[in-house]
């Protein structure tokens, strides 16, 4: 999903004081998403993590009527009773349940009521049942503080007004979001379609989990790394497999996928190594829009489209995978799925640690909060190589340290958490 009329011309000069910074190369991305235009009608049982496609309006108050928020006793205070010191006895009349009405209440008189029940016509007040003591056969009730009007009255309209929007286009349903929808007896409403996503995976040295390592071959963690981030996105996935590096094979399977996706995401390939295909396939079949950005892990991004399909390339080692997908991948992919919040947000934490060599690059390093002081302090992991994956299932979050950068711990940086990042 991109717009052919935008055009970025990257730079030929590709040494790091060259490269675009990850301010740049993000706001370059997002200016190209553009939203998918098609939406579908889904019900309530199928609507969580879509993307609204219209404003939810109510058509009812909420509550539709006044009500009890406590099981005790509706009570029709005489106006000399009202705040005033005594013992006050009222005569049972009624007994309403949630879901039944309740007959005219009499002043001085009390009718039993259960949570939620409608609150009776004449009463004025509700008081708990554990401050009324039962007497007379439990025909009346003795009260022996002063009683104000209102108590325990959930008036109409207390949580939603008629008319009013109670969630907006673009929001990304969670459960409290669906229970709010059906609290107003909507049960069908139009999200955003999902968004169709192709992948494939390069490196003749990658094998399939199951089968045996034969020497200089590995696992391929990324197919399902990425199957499952894009997964998160409830992302429909059309899923090539492991490739041959080749240039035809690249093209090939490129031109499998452009016509009946909306975004085309491959990891491997794109640096600058004999086998690396990516970059002369997107020039040959389309435009590389963006090519290596000043960040650490992942420098070997590439942006760009085949036609109407819009193509973004990370790179191999499974870190610099995960971390460029959610840096840039997420928040392009929310973009054109139409969410209103799409962009990553960064708490600021302090480090826990010292930064004594400053790097040309922007890095994001691996980090795990220290939750035994206050505020909370960021510990660093002992090994940030771009190949170590057990930083990512040891980590809370990611830390950026800006480029050309030394500090003492207590610095405070910009944090951002996976658990936000991965939802």
């Amino acid at each position: 999903m991109i717009d052919n009329q935008q055009q970025i011309n990257y730079e030929n000069n590709q040494t790091p004081e060259f490269l675009p910074s990850i301010n740049n190369a993000l706001e370059k991305l997002i200016s190209f998403a553009k939203v998918i235009d098609s939406t579908q009608l889904i019900e309530l049982d199928d609507a969580l993590n879509r993307i609204l496609a219209v404003d939810i309006h109510a058509n009812i108050s909420v509550p539709s009527f006044d009500n009890s928020a406590m099981d005790g006793y509706a009570i029709n205070l005489k106006e000399s009773q009202i705040n005033t010191p005594g013992k006050f006895v009222f005569e049972i009349t009624d007994c309403i349940s949630a879901g039944n009405t309740g007959s005219v209440l009499k002043t001085g008189c009390a009718a039993r009521i259960f949570t939620g029940a409608p609150i009776p016509n004449g009463a004025n007040t509700v008081l708990v049942q554990e401050e009324c003591k039962v007497i007379k056969n439990k025909l009346k009730i003795k009260v022996d503080r002063p009683i104000l009007l209102n108590e325990n009255i959930r008036p109409i309209g207390n949580d939603i007004q008629s008319g009013h929007v109670i969630l907006s286009k673009g929001k990304q349903l969670q459960p409290q979001d669906i229970a709010l929808i059906s609290s107003i007896g909507i049960g069908n409403f139009e999200v955003f379609n999902k968004i169709k996503v192709g992948v494939f995976f390069t490196g003749d040295e990658l094998i399939k989990p199951g089968n045996t390592l034969q020497q200089g071959q590995i696992f391929n963690s990324n197919r399902y790394l990425l199957v499952a981030l894009l997964n998160k996105l409830s992302c429909n996935i059309i899923n090539l497999g492991n490739i041959k590096d080749t240039l035809n094979a690249t093209c090939d399977a490129l031109e499998t996928l452009k016509s009946d996706c909306d975004l085309i995401i491959t990891t491997g390939g794109v640096s600058i190594g004999d086998k690396d295909y990516i970059k002369p396939a997107i020039e040959k079949l389309g435009q590389l829009k963006l090519w290596r950005i000043k960040i650490k892990p992942g420098k070997p991004i590439a942006f760009g489209n085949i036609g109407h399909c819009t193509f973004i390339g990370l790179p191999g080692n499974p870190v610099s995978a995960m971390v460029t997908f959610l840096l840039f991948a997420r928040p392009f992919i929310k973009k054109i799925q139409g969410a209103n919040h799409y962009l990553n947000t960064a708490l600021k934490t302090k480090t826990n640690f010292d930064w004594h060599k400053p790097k040309p690059r922007c890095e994001f390093i691996r980090v795990c909060l220290d939750r035994t002081t206050f505020p909370a302090k960021a510990n660093i992991y002992t090994k940030q190589g771009s190949n170590i994956l057990s930083s990512m299932v040891w980590a809370d979050g990611l830390m950026e340290i800006p480029e050309k950068t030394t500090f003492k711990k207590g610095k405070i940086l910009n944090f951002y958490p996976l658990n936000e990042m991965l939802s």
